[in-house]
């Protein structure tokens, strides 16, 4: 039986996993969604069809669905395309907060420097963002429907292994340090061999940090 639980459930899936920007509503028998992108719904019909679930006919960009059928089924393997999805993500990005903009569309309130990074959701879905993160093993939490992820030793040892390379007083509020063109070949090489991620701008002149190393915090993850 399709209740608002399950389509709580169903729609977070549907929204960062497929993609898809739609509408829904309950009507009756009837659970109906609205997909802006034909070849989502298209997609998303197949797996209904692949799981046996009976849709009733309706135009060309929606989906209905009688709700008295169990869809826990087509639930579990958007949950798991979905954290493929994300383990895949986090061998592509450097930053943790590359990695949560990317795959979380967050309002984040605070983060960078400190390590300890809050945000919520535009459009809600923390309790399964939640989930998700301490699925990946994140140190994470939930407080005043706020999530919270806790990278604090990993920007303490970026830190501490940048100030090896630069003075922290000569580092600009956009976590960057101005660099000649010959300095940027010995910083940059100097970043490489502590595995400190960055990016370089040869036509600013600066080198940007991320103290937010995701690759550090995945390290972490196989030692604990």
């Amino acid at each position: 039986m399709i209740d608002e639980k399950i389509r709580s459930e169903l729609e977070y899936y549907i929204r960062y996993e497929l993609r898809g920007v739609y509408k829904s509503r309950m009507k009756g028998d009837i659970y109906e969604i609205e997909f802006e992108n034909t070849s989502y719904l298209k997609y998303f019909k197949k797996l209904l069809e692949k799981e046996g679930i009976k849709t009733k006919d309706a135009d060309i960009s929606k989906i209905e669905i009688f709700r008295d059928q169990y869809i826990g089924g087509i639930i579990d393997l958007l949950k798991k395309e979905r954290m493929e999805e994300l383990i895949e993500s986090m061998n592509f990005h450097n930053s943790v907060i590359e990695f949560i903009s990317r795959n979380f569309n967050p309002i984040i309130t605070s983060g960078r420097e400190s390590g300890i990074i809050r945000f919520k959701m535009m459009d809600d879905g923390e309790a399964f963002a939640y989930n998700e993160l301490k699925e990946l093993g994140f140190n994470v939490s939930l407080e005043n429907e706020s999530i919270i992820v806790d990278i604090s030793d990993t920007v303490k040892e970026m830190f501490k292994r940048v100030s090896t390379v630069f003075d922290l007083e000569n580092m600009t509020p956009y976590y960057a340090f101005s660099v000649t063109e010959d300095e940027a070949i010995e910083k940059c090489k100097k970043l490489d061999e502590l595995s400190v991620p960055y990016k370089y701008s040869d036509v600013h002149r600066e080198i940007y940090l991320d103290f937010d190393s995701l690759k550090h915090v995945i390290s972490k993850f196989k030692n604990d």
